[in-house]
Protein backbone atom coordinates (compact mmCIF):
# COMPACT_ATOMS: atom_id res chain seq x y z
CA UNK A 1 0.00 0.00 0.00
CA UNK A 2 1.75 3.32 -1.04
CA UNK A 3 2.10 5.89 2.62
CA UNK A 4 -0.35 8.42 3.11
CA UNK A 5 0.35 11.16 3.24
CA UNK A 6 -0.01 13.14 6.65
CA UNK A 7 -3.02 15.48 7.55
CA UNK A 8 -5.17 16.87 10.94
CA UNK A 9 -7.23 13.53 11.33
CA UNK A 10 -7.46 11.39 8.04
CA UNK A 11 -5.09 10.43 5.63
CA UNK A 12 -6.37 9.54 1.71
CA UNK A 13 -4.59 7.07 -0.16
CA UNK A 14 -5.26 5.39 -3.41
CA UNK A 15 -7.85 7.94 -5.07
CA UNK A 16 -9.74 7.48 -1.70
CA UNK A 17 -9.58 3.94 -1.88
CA UNK A 18 -8.17 3.38 1.52
CA UNK A 19 -8.11 5.89 4.93
CA UNK A 20 -5.52 6.13 7.67
CA UNK A 21 -7.78 6.88 11.04
CA UNK A 22 -5.13 7.66 13.56
CA UNK A 23 -7.65 8.06 16.28
CA UNK A 24 -9.03 4.51 15.33
CA UNK A 25 -5.24 3.28 14.87
CA UNK A 26 -6.55 1.39 11.74
CA UNK A 27 -5.90 2.01 8.06
CA UNK A 28 -9.24 0.84 6.35
CA UNK A 29 -10.75 0.21 2.39
CA UNK A 30 -13.85 2.39 1.11
CA UNK A 31 -15.42 0.10 2.27
CA UNK A 32 -15.20 -0.29 5.83
CA UNK A 33 -12.08 -3.67 5.65
CA UNK A 34 -9.12 -3.37 7.59
CA UNK A 35 -5.87 -2.68 6.49
CA UNK A 36 -2.42 -3.53 7.14
CA UNK A 37 0.48 -1.99 5.32
CA UNK A 38 3.44 -4.08 5.14
CA UNK A 39 7.13 -4.17 3.82
CA UNK A 40 8.67 -6.67 1.39
CA UNK A 41 10.74 -8.17 4.39
CA UNK A 42 7.46 -8.72 6.12
CA UNK A 43 6.10 -10.51 2.95
CA UNK A 44 9.04 -12.61 2.57
CA UNK A 45 9.26 -13.52 6.30
CA UNK A 46 5.79 -14.76 6.33
CA UNK A 47 6.21 -17.25 3.64
CA UNK A 48 9.25 -18.06 5.51
CA UNK A 49 8.13 -18.69 8.28
CA UNK A 50 4.95 -21.09 7.43
CA UNK A 51 7.42 -23.06 5.41
CA UNK A 52 9.94 -23.43 8.44
CA UNK A 53 6.45 -24.51 10.58
CA UNK A 54 4.09 -25.98 7.64
CA UNK A 55 6.98 -27.44 5.24
CA UNK A 56 5.70 -28.37 1.41
CA UNK A 57 1.84 -27.83 3.13
CA UNK A 58 2.56 -23.82 3.84
CA UNK A 59 1.95 -23.74 -0.34
CA UNK A 60 -1.10 -25.35 0.05
CA UNK A 61 -2.20 -22.51 3.08
CA UNK A 62 -1.67 -19.43 1.38
CA UNK A 63 -3.07 -21.11 -1.95
CA UNK A 64 -6.38 -21.52 0.54
CA UNK A 65 -5.96 -17.87 2.15
CA UNK A 66 -5.91 -16.81 -1.03
CA UNK A 67 -8.89 -18.79 -2.61
CA UNK A 68 -10.82 -17.82 0.46
CA UNK A 69 -10.18 -13.69 0.00
CA UNK A 70 -11.09 -13.89 -3.87
CA UNK A 71 -14.34 -15.47 -2.72
CA UNK A 72 -14.99 -13.11 0.18
CA UNK A 73 -13.64 -9.88 -2.11
CA UNK A 74 -16.35 -10.62 -4.92
CA UNK A 75 -19.32 -10.91 -2.64
CA UNK A 76 -17.99 -7.54 -1.15
CA UNK A 77 -17.40 -6.52 -4.51
CA UNK A 78 -21.38 -7.68 -5.56
CA UNK A 79 -22.58 -5.49 -2.21
CA UNK A 80 -20.92 -2.56 -3.71
CA UNK A 81 -21.88 -2.95 -7.21
CA UNK A 82 -25.56 -2.96 -5.54
CA UNK A 83 -25.19 0.00 -3.91
CA UNK A 84 -23.39 2.09 -6.44
CA UNK A 85 -25.88 1.30 -9.07
CA UNK A 86 -29.15 1.68 -6.80
CA UNK A 87 -30.40 -2.22 -6.97
CA UNK A 88 -30.75 -4.77 -4.94
CA UNK A 89 -31.37 -7.12 -7.58
CA UNK A 90 -28.09 -6.49 -9.72
CA UNK A 91 -25.86 -9.73 -9.83
CA UNK A 92 -22.20 -9.85 -10.89
CA UNK A 93 -23.08 -12.81 -13.12
CA UNK A 94 -25.02 -11.10 -15.66
CA UNK A 95 -22.43 -8.32 -15.92
CA UNK A 96 -19.53 -8.58 -18.46
CA UNK A 97 -16.44 -10.24 -17.00
CA UNK A 98 -14.20 -7.74 -17.76
CA UNK A 99 -16.10 -5.12 -16.25
CA UNK A 100 -16.34 -6.98 -13.32
CA UNK A 101 -12.80 -8.30 -12.89
CA UNK A 102 -11.24 -4.52 -13.44
CA UNK A 103 -13.74 -3.46 -10.79
CA UNK A 104 -12.64 -5.88 -8.03
CA UNK A 105 -8.90 -5.49 -9.29
CA UNK A 106 -8.53 -1.84 -9.29
CA UNK A 107 -7.96 -1.53 -4.88
CA UNK A 108 -5.82 -4.69 -5.32
CA UNK A 109 -3.72 -2.65 -7.72
CA UNK A 110 -3.76 0.49 -5.39
CA UNK A 111 -3.07 -1.38 -2.64
CA UNK A 112 0.41 -2.36 -4.25
CA UNK A 113 -0.81 -5.80 -5.22
CA UNK A 114 0.59 -5.22 -9.01
CA UNK A 115 -0.87 -4.41 -12.47
CA UNK A 116 -2.69 -7.75 -14.37
CA UNK A 117 -4.01 -8.54 -17.26
CA UNK A 118 -7.07 -11.52 -17.87
CA UNK A 119 -6.97 -13.48 -21.09
CA UNK A 120 -10.39 -14.95 -21.20
CA UNK A 121 -9.96 -15.75 -25.31
CA UNK A 122 -9.96 -19.23 -24.23
CA UNK A 123 -12.67 -18.99 -22.03
CA UNK A 124 -15.05 -21.35 -24.23
CA UNK A 125 -12.56 -24.43 -22.93
CA UNK A 126 -12.96 -22.74 -19.28
CA UNK A 127 -9.15 -22.04 -19.00
CA UNK A 128 -8.33 -17.79 -18.09
CA UNK A 129 -5.15 -16.73 -18.19
CA UNK A 130 -3.46 -13.76 -15.81
CA UNK A 131 -0.63 -11.96 -16.68
CA UNK A 132 0.81 -9.68 -13.56
CA UNK A 133 3.62 -7.43 -13.22
CA UNK A 134 4.89 -6.23 -9.34
CA UNK A 135 4.00 -9.36 -7.67
CA UNK A 136 4.52 -8.11 -4.13
CA UNK A 137 5.33 -11.88 -3.09
CA UNK A 138 7.67 -12.26 -6.25
CA UNK A 139 9.19 -8.80 -5.15
CA UNK A 140 9.85 -10.49 -1.82
CA UNK A 141 11.63 -13.11 -3.18
CA UNK A 142 14.44 -13.66 -5.30
CA UNK A 143 16.62 -16.70 -6.54
CA UNK A 144 13.79 -19.34 -6.51
CA UNK A 145 13.80 -21.92 -8.35
CA UNK A 146 10.32 -22.81 -8.24
CA UNK A 147 7.19 -19.97 -8.11
CA UNK A 148 6.02 -18.69 -4.97
CA UNK A 149 3.09 -16.91 -5.72
CA UNK A 150 0.45 -19.46 -4.26
CA UNK A 151 -1.43 -16.66 -2.94
CA UNK A 152 -2.09 -15.07 -5.87
CA UNK A 153 -3.21 -17.84 -7.48
CA UNK A 154 -5.41 -18.97 -4.99
CA UNK A 155 -6.60 -15.19 -5.15
CA UNK A 156 -7.45 -15.63 -8.84
CA UNK A 157 -8.73 -19.10 -8.49
CA UNK A 158 -11.64 -17.82 -5.92
CA UNK A 159 -12.61 -14.62 -7.72
CA UNK A 160 -13.18 -16.88 -11.16
CA UNK A 161 -15.22 -19.52 -9.35
CA UNK A 162 -17.21 -17.09 -8.05
CA UNK A 163 -17.76 -15.13 -11.18
CA UNK A 164 -18.21 -18.37 -12.65
CA UNK A 165 -20.44 -20.17 -10.07
CA UNK A 166 -18.25 -23.47 -10.25
CA UNK A 167 -15.08 -24.48 -8.67
CA UNK A 168 -12.03 -23.22 -10.46
CA UNK A 169 -8.23 -23.87 -9.40
CA UNK A 170 -5.04 -21.97 -10.58
CA UNK A 171 -1.46 -22.68 -11.09
CA UNK A 172 1.55 -20.11 -11.68
CA UNK A 173 3.24 -21.02 -14.64
CA UNK A 174 5.98 -18.65 -14.71
CA UNK A 175 7.11 -16.41 -11.77
CA UNK A 176 8.70 -13.10 -11.55
CA UNK A 177 11.08 -14.15 -8.91
CA UNK A 178 12.75 -16.74 -10.98
CA UNK A 179 13.75 -13.99 -13.30
CA UNK A 180 11.34 -13.85 -15.40
CA UNK A 181 9.17 -10.20 -16.37
CA UNK A 182 6.12 -11.26 -15.07
CA UNK A 183 4.31 -13.79 -13.34
CA UNK A 184 1.74 -15.92 -15.48
CA UNK A 185 -1.42 -18.15 -13.97
CA UNK A 186 -3.69 -20.54 -15.50
CA UNK A 187 -7.48 -20.81 -13.74
CA UNK A 188 -9.65 -23.80 -14.89
CA UNK A 189 -11.35 -26.64 -13.52
CA UNK A 190 -9.34 -28.83 -11.13
CA UNK A 191 -8.44 -31.99 -13.49
CA UNK A 192 -6.53 -29.41 -15.93
CA UNK A 193 -4.60 -27.83 -13.16
CA UNK A 194 -3.41 -31.11 -12.16
CA UNK A 195 -2.53 -32.14 -16.15
CA UNK A 196 -0.33 -28.16 -15.84
CA UNK A 197 1.16 -29.15 -12.39
CA UNK A 198 2.51 -32.38 -14.14
CA UNK A 199 3.72 -30.55 -17.30
CA UNK A 200 5.41 -27.67 -15.39
CA UNK A 201 7.36 -30.83 -13.27
CA UNK A 202 8.54 -32.00 -16.20
CA UNK A 203 9.89 -29.47 -17.40
CA UNK A 204 7.58 -27.74 -19.76
CA UNK A 205 7.75 -23.55 -19.81
CA UNK A 206 5.03 -21.13 -19.70
CA UNK A 207 4.78 -20.88 -23.59
CA UNK A 208 4.59 -24.30 -24.04
CA UNK A 209 1.79 -25.03 -21.08
CA UNK A 210 0.28 -22.22 -23.19
CA UNK A 211 0.71 -24.08 -26.96
CA UNK A 212 -0.89 -27.09 -25.33
CA UNK A 213 -4.05 -25.56 -23.88
CA UNK A 214 -4.38 -23.69 -26.77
Amino acid sequence: MPTPETSDRRQIVGDELFRHLPDEGAIRSSDGQRAAAVSPEFVRSLHESLARDQGDSAHHLLYACGYEWGLQDMVRLTHRLRADRGSENLDVWHMEANVVFESWWAPLTAAGWGRWVLDLSAAAKGVCLVELRNSAVAAAHSGVTAPVCHLYAGLFAGAVSFFKREENHAVEIQCAAMGHPSCQFVIAPGAQIDAIEVWRKQGADAAEIRRRLA
